[in-house]
């Protein structure tokens, strides 16, 4: 459904906030009625917000939700972000602490990248299923004296739960597809992803081997 790329900084942690707040999502359960609900979060969501120094002396804001690596400033770290190919910024989908030796995928972030399968994208593809049985049943209707001696209620009545059932595998069929192709998406992320973290971790590794042993 679409090509990715992937890139990293690496550098260290600065200005480091984090913060926990509630999510009041679409699971979020409402307690009471008027001016008094009370609204239930369904999860905590742990934010951290940092610059990433850079040797070269640049610096990148970094925005983490629930990454699950704790960090402190100064720590060592690598970001790696992704993105559709053409779009304008990605997102955070990998981190590496090197001080601590913590790592983690940020798998959440991969529906922010991918192109979102909408309801009505997946009614599209049901609907293109049942084009060739329509096709055919109006060639056959066409046919001269194909419909002689038939009920046409019964006919178009048939057509009609035929087209329904049609239109119904076809939604499944739909999903099955579309879900495949969100699951290679996926993984074309990951790849890029990691073969940009692998470069990182090549490069720390060439940089340690050239340092002079005391």
């Amino acid at each position: 459904m679409g090509d990715y790329y992937a890139w990293a900084a690496s550098g260290l942690v600065a200005g480091l906030e984090s913060s926990s707040e509630p999510d009041f999502g679409g699971s979020a359960v409402p307690r009471g009625e008027g001016a008094g609900n009370v609204r239930i979060a369904s999860r905590m969501v742990e934010r951290q917000r940092f610059m990433l120094r850079q040797r070269d002396g640049a610096q990148v804001e970094v925005v983490l939700i629930n990454s699950g690596v704790a960090l402190r400033n100064g720590h060592a770290v690598t970001v790696v972000w992704a993105a559709r190919k053409g779009a304008v910024h990605g997102f955070p989908v990998r981190l590496d602490n090197h001080t601590t030796g913590a790592e983690a995928k940020l798998p959440h972030n991969i529906r922010h990248i991918r192109p979102k399968v909408s309801l009505l994208k997946t009614a599209r593809f049901g609907l293109f299923a049942t084009l060739p049985a329509a096709f055919a049943l109006l060639t056959w209707v066409l046919i001269p004296g194909s419909l002689d001696g038939v009920d046409t209620r019964m006919v178009v009545l048939g057509a009609a739960v035929a087209m329904g059932l049609l239109f119904v595998v076809g939604l499944v069929i739909a999903k099955v597809v579309l879900d495949y192709l969100q699951a290679d998406d996926d993984q074309k992320i990951w790849q890029a992803a990691d073969e940009v973290i692998g470069q990182v971790r090549a490069a720390a590794r060439q940089q340690q081997q050239r340092r002079p042993r005391a």
